[in-house]
């Protein structure tokens, strides 16, 4: 070895210990190249791509971009997903050098910025002298580098029991998890807030195990028991309710994805027959607190375990068949079954492995396929009693690779078994049929590391606001390690070892004093834990949809408790006072409420539901016909002849459950007690029947104007049925209408003259049918009499007034007849107002009888009907804490 290279190398090895990339077989590799060659690679080379390049493209990269790691010689010739990276020897023709040139929009390196000239020119000259590098090695395959990171990763270490911490605050702790909190806040000086309040812990325990606000006596029951264990005894007493399953039923069917119906079918029947049947199996399994990993086997392989003669168990299967049906296709249907079940219960996304390798965790395609072939091997049956569930297939079959995803690119075949990655090298093949119960098994395995922590993640989540993983459904690589890890660790073990027990964990999480802190933070609290990731305090919580539909029908008083049965429509007329929990899901025609409210979309497995805050809530709440009757039936139960300080009381004991502070009663009876201003405004048009007269009165009423009563949702007649027993034919649209059966009953369209002026009217009457004797149209004021009248008889005429004048108040009636009988006299009259002599600052100048067409106006609500919607839509009332 020349002095030269024994320089050159003893240069290289110090230069391991700066970039940590550096080996001893590197030396081997150099004594086979030009000194001068690997003196350039070392000086010029290697340094830029420690720098800039290995953040992005190494295998100690958190995320390998484009599957391209440049750790060795090896590595950079076989470039990434793209292919290859340089042509030794030919710069031109290198992908490299290009990209360092920013040549190519969409293909420059390093992102942050263009390198100095000086260094591209290296890199080229580089290339140019054949890409000399001293480093050896493999090419490791993306896939080989992300199963040995994951070996690493926090979520698949199996969850152990955390030993407690030593703590200053020994009086604080209830729980063991307290004292791992604890730790944390004093290891950051920062002392936990103070515990609430009996009254917010008893409203934050109703709504959050019952989903449904305690009354007065609840209340007050719970603030005067001084027993010790009162909170304690509230708590199994929420937990033993059967309003506590219907609550966390609802969460896990955001987990399911359920709905009553399939979505998009063409004409095939869109319901899944008793689909609420799976609902109420979750409600029942929750209520007798069935153990987590019995409850996952039952949905995942229920035709497979022994039920005897008790089927009920069977419906549990609703959970792999409710999804959407993709037009009946089958692949799609097959990644929605393998979606919800491994994100649903292990966080991990194995979807993402249906084109190719997963791209951040270690399953391969050949893991997606081992699956797909399971469900592939799974036919469905429908019962009569039963929701669509799954049986095996009589002779189960593995599934060949789709390469990219394409069906009818077939490659090699896969068996039907577990995740390799959690089994070694060596997975046992699926035996037992399609392999459901053993891939039920093996998810409910204790040593399973995802299963527990995942569902431990999800109860913490509804009962703090947020989980400790904040992807609730996404524990793989790409997944933030829990800044309470320790928590999250001991909880898991703590839930499989106390038999998988769901009420167990949630008694254990809400006696915490975690749990039971106040919402109020100090302002060094705040600064120090601004995203209270060390659980300083409760976070402020707004009730989600079903929570806030069923408080207001609860409070008041027109909740129905029925427990289970079939779904019903809640936007139907009247509304249905059942929990919003048993809501009839269509997924393909939502209605607006649900996703006003960021329910939960039925399409597709949801991990969390979002949190908006939008005007169409407050608006649903201002105007919509349920929460009008909920305030209007409040008032009523309220209504009597006390004095207002009385009522008010009253209906803080509804709504709040507790009696208002003098300032609210002051606010309250000032609002009470304020005269009522102006009425609702309904605009100008009024649409009706009566008849011209003939001999006008001294008060020159010239019109005998009578309002039709019903409204179908697209016209004013009668009654609901066509010809009403009473009006006849009498029928007034946004394009037209149909006269009555005689004289006495015209349909009539009347303006009421918003103020002073001279208008003009512009209109075409058309009577389309080419039966009958056609109609009679005619304008009337009620200053000046007819002031236009035309006869259409299976045509088409012009209906203009050039100038009228009137007054505020005056009225203009657009009356059509049948002249002799009213068969075949549809008529379409559009008509517009014009007001002349005014200029835009003096109001509206232009009326149009179709644009104006309306229904029924907003029923006013009395002033202590309008004190319960306001009472209803605070934030006392709609959130909690």
């Amino acid at each position: 070895m020349s002095l030269r290279l024994g320089s050159l190398l003893i240069a290289c090895l110090f230069s391991t210990v700066i970039t940590g990339v550096f080996t001893f077989a590197d030396v081997a590799a150099a004594a086979q190249l030009p000194p001068e060659q690997v003196e350039f690679f070392e000086n010029r080379i290697r340094p830029i791509l420690v720098e800039h390049c290995f953040g992005c493209h190494s295998a100690a990269a958190d995320e390998i971009e484009g599957g391209l790691v440049l750790d060795n010689r090896a590595a950079m010739l076989k470039g990434g997903d793209s292919g290859a990276l340089l042509v030794p020897g030919q710069p031109a023709q290198s992908r490299l050098a290009a990209a360092l040139r920013y040549e190519d929009e969409t293909l420059q390196m390093p992102p942050d910025g263009k390198l100095p000239a000086a260094v591209v020119a290296d890199f080229e000259a580089w290339i140019a002298m054949g890409a000399p590098d001293p480093r050896e090695g493999a090419a490791l395959a993306p896939r080989d580098i992300i199963a040995a990171r994951a070996l690493k990763h926090w979520a698949f270490q199996s969850p152990k029991l955390a030993p407690r911490p030593a703590v200053e605050n020994q009086a604080w702790p209830t729980t063991e998890i307290d004292f791992l909190v604890l730790a944390r806040l004093e290891a950051a000086g920062i002392a936990p807030a103070p515990l609430a309040d009996r009254y917010t812990l008893a409203r934050r325990l109703y709504f959050d195990l019952t989903g449904l606000p305690p009354t007065l006596e609840q209340v007050t029951t719970f603030q005067t028991d001084q027993d010790p264990q009162a909170y304690t005894r509230l708590v199994d007493q929420l937990l033993d309710s059967q309003q506590f399953g219907e609550r966390w039923a609802r969460h896990w069917l955001d987990v399911a994805r359920f709905a009553d119906t399939k979505g998009y079918v063409f004409t095939a029947d869109r319901n899944y027959p008793h689909a609420y049947k799976y609902r109420d199996w979750v409600i029942n399994a929750i209520n007798r607190d069935m153990p987590y990993d019995q409850f996952l086997k039952w949905q995942l392989a229920g035709d497979r375990l022994d039920h005897g003669d008790d089927r009920s168990n069977l419906a549990a299967m609703g959970f792999l068949t409710l999804g959407r049906r993709f037009i009946n296709n089958t692949h799609d249907i097959i990644d929605d079954r393998i979606d919800v079940v491994f994100r649903g219960t292990m966080g991990l996304t194995v979807g993402c492995a249906r084109c190719h390798d997963h791209k951040y965790d270690p399953i391969p395609a050949a893991d997606y396929y081992a699956m797909y072939g399971v469900f592939q091997s799974s036919r469905e049956q429908q019962d009569d009693d039963l929701p669509l569930r799954l049986v095996d297939t009589e002779k189960p079959a593995d599934s060949r690779i789709f390469l990219r995803g394409n069906p009818a690119n077939r490659g090699d075949v896969v068996p039907r078994q577990y995740l390799t990655f959690f089994t070694g090298e060596q997975p046992a093949p699926f035996q037992q049929g399609s392999g459901r119960l053993e891939l039920a098994e093996a998810i409910v395995d204790p040593g399973n590391p995802l299963t527990a922590r995942v569902m431990v993640n999800r109860v913490w989540g509804h009962l703090f606001g947020g989980g400790l993983v904040r992807t609730a459904s996404d524990f793989g690589m790409r997944s933030e390690p829990p800044i309470q890890q320790a928590v999250l660790d001991h909880l898991a073990a703590s839930f499989m070892q106390d038999g998988w027990s769901l009420k167990r964990l949630i008694r254990t999480l809400v006696l915490s004093s975690v749990y039971r802190q106040q919402s109020k933070v100090a302002p060094e609290v705040a600064q120090a834990d601004p995203e209270n990731d060390l659980l300083s305090h409760a976070r402020r919580r707004r009730l989600d949809f079903e929570a806030m539909r069923d408080a207001w029908l609860a409070v008041s008083g027109q909740l129905d408790s029925t427990v289970g049965g079939a779904s019903v429509k809640i936007e139907a007329d009247p509304p249905s006072r059942r929990r919003t929990l048993y809501a009839f899901i269509d997924r393909q025609n939502l209605p607006g409420v649900f996703r006003t409210f960021d329910f939960a979309s039925p399409d597709t497995h949801t991990p969390q539901r979002p949190q908006t805050t939008v005007p169409q809530q407050a608006l649903f709440l201002m105007n919509n016909r349920f929460a009008h009757d909920a305030a209007v039936t409040l008032a009523d139960r309220q209504a009597g002849d006390g004095d207002t300080a009385r009522r008010i009381g009253e209906f803080y004991a509804a709504v709040f459950a507790r009696a208002p502070t003098a300032a609210e009663l002051a606010i309250g009876t000032r609002f009470v007690e304020t005269p009522e201003t102006a009425e609702l405004e309904h605009g100008p048009w009024q649409f009706g029947y009566g008849r011209l007269l003939d001999d006008q009165g001294e008060d020159r009423t010239v019109v005998r104007f009578a309002p039709l009563p019903h409204f179908s949702g697209d016209a004013w007649q009668g009654g609901p049925d066509r010809p009403d027993p009473k009006l006849g034919w009498a029928l007034v649209t946004a394009e037209g209408g149909h006269p009555g059966n005689d004289q006495d009953h015209a349909s009539i369209r009347r303006w009421v003259a918003p103020q002073a002026g001279e208008i003009s009217i512009q209109g075409e009457l058309k009577h389309p049918a080419e039966e009958g004797d056609g109609i009679r149209a005619r304008v009337v004021s009620s200053r000046t009499g007819v002031v236009g009248q035309w006869d259409a008889d299976h045509q088409t005429v012009g209906t203009n007034v050039a100038t009228l004048q009137v007054q505020a108040g005056d009225t203009v009636d657009f009356i059509v007849d049948c002249r002799t009988n009213p068969n075949h006299d549809s008529f379409q009259w559009p008509v517009s107002l014009q007001l002349a002599g005014s200029d835009e600052r003096s109001g509206r100048r232009k009326w149009d009888s179709k644009q104006d067409f309306r229904g029924p106006g907003p029923v006013g609500l009395t002033v202590w009907q309008r004190y319960a919607q306001a009472l209803m839509l605070t934030n006392e009332f709609i959130m909690l804490d």
